[in-house]
């Protein structure tokens, strides 16, 4: 009996361990970007994105070669999930649409960046082949990861690093 309670109360322990981590900022998923911003990693934020009076769930996303963290907050909705992708300078929205998951120009209600300023450094050809990067949404996991490799290809050469 007493093996059985050290035996779960050291289950219980590393669970927390587990959880503890997860909810400090480590990293959650990490790869190649495919871009000059090089490796990335996503972490749980301890910034949080407020939408009204919604406090987001919020990941922090860094580049090998950026000194910014950009923060996506995650929205759910009824049938998805939508994301809003902030840096200092930019910021997009992806978002699940009819089995459908890809990119748009964000929300006036979310906006905080002014609409000239992310035009001047918006890439509208990539901008416009993100609009459906993936069908039947996957994971939130996957998505993040999705967004992490596209978002830097949103932005023009010459303003990343503005980032």
């Amino acid at each position: 009996m007493k093996t059985r309670i050290g035996f779960f109360a050291l289950c219980l322990l590393l669970v927390n361990m587990f959880a503890t981590a997860r909810e400090s900022g480590t990293t959650l998923i990490s790869g190649q970007s495919l871009t000059e911003l090089g490796q990335y990693s996503i972490r749980t934020s301890n910034e949080m994105l407020k939408i009204g009076d919604e406090t987001l769930k919020t990941y922090e996303l860094s580049y090998a070669n950026s000194d910014s963290p950009v923060l996506i907050g995650v929205k759910k909705t009824k049938k998805c999930m939508n994301f809003i992708v902030r840096s200092k300078n930019f910021e997009v929205e992806y978002v699940c649409n009819r089995h459908v998951f890809g990119v748009k120009r964000i929300n006036k209600e979310y906006q905080t960046v002014s609409s000239f300023v992310i035009n001047q450094m918006m890439d509208n050809a990539d901008f416009y082949s993100q609009r459906i990067i993936s069908q039947y949404p996957k994971t939130e996991d996957e998505l993040l990861g999705l967004i992490a490799c596209y978002f830097p290809s949103l932005i023009k050469n010459d303003h990343l690093a503005e980032l």
